[in-house]
């Protein structure tokens, strides 16, 4: 017994030196409980459970599983696998993968679908990203703009099963969960099945929405590229690009031409 206490002793700094080094600017936090697995899926088995607003040291290390992003993590001394969608940077409250903060649908009142709503897979992601203004009143403050996105939810489910755009941007600087990265929208007609729809609330006709929602579009559009949620070679237009309307606003769409990805005549480069 004490040889093998002994040895054990031993291998204990082999074991600590094993994993990966930490700091306080890999930190990642969780947005609610969740569970900490042994791999990168719903398969392994837990080994243990992050509480709410706990953090954990990241390694950098990402797998994609099914659509989802999953974070290698280091969990009481151990190496363990979670979900990146339930984690946080503390610093900037967005998702550690360098997304945006975005305000899923539970949090700003979204109705349910109506009917079946198609969704894309590994081999058909969107290769346009296709910008959009809502024409409407704009909105700068989270109470504001959730009542916009539900609004927008009601006029669009008029004829569809859920609200059109695949996110919605407000001048508060959120991004609001429409129908997310993997259902496919219905926002551009001939594009619906290979893009992804962003709309911004306001009227973009003679003014250019403000630095807040510029940059959450601009850092939206980068997330979809770096997690693979975007083909990566996609375009990036505005809707009047591809078909006979305003949208997004003379003054934004005049701003994307500067834009990375941006292609006028709808070619993907």
């Amino acid at each position: 017994m004490i040889l093998l206490q002994i040895l054990l002793l031993n291998l204990l700094p082999l074991y600590y030196t094993s994993l990966p080094s930490t700091n306080a600017n890999k930190c990642a936090c969780a947005t609610d409980n969740v569970n900490v697995r042994t791999g990168s899926g719903t398969n392994y088995s837990v080994i243990g459970i992050l509480r709410t607003n706990q953090c954990v040291n990241k390694t950098g290390h990402f797998v994609d599983n099914v659509g989802t992003k999953w974070a290698s993590v280091v969990f009481k001394d151990k190496l363990g696998w979670i979900a990146s969608n339930w984690l946080t940077d503390p610093i900037t409250g967005g998702s550690i993968t360098g997304c945006p903060k975005i305000i899923p649908r539970s949090e700003w009142g979204a109705m349910e679908p109506r009917g079946i709503v198609r969704k894309f897979t590994s081999q058909t992601l969107p290769t346009f990203v296709i910008l959009h203004h809502g024409a409407t009143e704009s909105c700068h403050t989270e109470e504001e703009c959730s009542k916009m996105v539900r609004n927008y939810q009601r006029f669009h489910m008029n004829g569809w099963s859920d609200i059109g755009f695949n996110f919605v941007i407000g001048e508060d600087g959120n991004v609001y969960e429409g129908r997310g990265w993997q259902e496919i929208g219905v926002h551009t007609v001939g594009y619906n099945s290979v893009s992804l729809g962003i709309g911004i609330i306001g009227d973009f006709t003679s003014r250019l929405p403000n630095e807040a929602a510029l940059n959450a579009t601009k850092q939206l559009v980068k997330c979809g590229f770096d997690n693979g949620y975007i083909s990566p070679n996609s375009t990036l237009i505005g809707h009047r690009d591809v078909g006979s309307t305003a949208c997004p606003g003379t003054r934004l769409w005049e701003l994307i031409h500067s834009w990375s990805h941006y292609n006028e005549n709808g070619i993907v480069v």
